[in-house]
C-alpha cells in the first residue's frame, strides 16, 4: 500500500510570488485571498513562512545576504 500526500492547491512558487507582489495572475491572487478569508489555516501557515522570510531578507543591513542569494551564477 502506497500513501501519497495530497497535492497542494497553490505551489510554493505561487505563494512566494503572491507575498512579494509579483503574482500577475489576478484570479489566482483572489483565490489565495479567498482561501485565507475562509480560514484555511494550513495556507495561512505556509504564507507566514514566506512573509517572515521576506521580512528578514528586506531588512536594512541584510544587503550582503540578499545580494548573495540573488546573484547570477557564472
Amino acid at each position: 500500500m502506497t500513501i501519497t500526500m495530497p497535492k497542494e492547491k497553490f505551489s510554493d512558487k505561487t505563494l512566494m510570488k503572491f507575498v512579494d507582489g509579483e503574482l500577475e495572475d489576478k484570479g489566482l491572487s483572489m483565490d489565495i485571498l479567498s482561501a485565507v478569508i475562509k480560514g484555511d489555516e494550513k495556507l495561512k501557515a505556509r504564507l507566514d513562512v514566506f512573509v517572515k522570510t521576506r521580512e528578514v531578507l528586506t531588512k536594512e543591513g541584510n544587503t550582503l545576504l540578499l545580494n548573495l542569494l540573488t546573484q547570477e551564477k557564472s
